[in-house]
């Protein structure tokens, strides 16, 4: 006999669907806007070495909103995705608080990533609570 998966409230699948397709509009932005989206995060547009990594990162986002996004859609449970998504938002929150704790012209770009980052990886901590349920 299957288990029956059980369902996904409103509240979830919005919080969901916005964690998704916030990851897909970065990784996006990165692939087809680099400069604009450097700018928008507060950086410096990227070049050469920084460019690559930052498009690494960027195809990791859209894999990952992609990922959540068709979970959603097809009934199926998101914890797996959701799981992901935090361990990276939460890479990023650490790896943005490190860059602010340089100071200088690295404390605004590391700040506003904190302030993206850290409440993506609280919403995705209320997400997978919530489908534990």
């Amino acid at each position: 006999m299957r288990k029956r998966r059980p369902s996904i409230g409103t509240d979830e699948r919005l919080i969901g669907a916005a964690l998704a397709a916030g990851r897909i509009a970065i990784g996006a932005g990165i692939w087809a806007g680099p400069k604009l989206t450097a700018g928008a995060l507060g950086m410096k547009p990227w070049q050469g070495e920084a460019l690559a990594v930052a498009r690494i990162a960027g195809t990791r986002d859209l894999i990952l909103g992609a990922w959540l996004g068709a979970e959603l859609r097809d009934g199926g449970l998101p914890l797996t995705p959701t799981a992901a998504l935090i361990a990276c938002d939460a890479g990023d929150t650490l790896a943005f608080a490190l860059l602010a704790a340089r100071g200088g012209e690295e404390l605004g770009p590391g700040l506003r990533g904190v302030a993206a980052a850290g409440p993506a990886t609280a919403l995705g901590v209320w997400l997978a609570h919530r489908l534990r349920k």
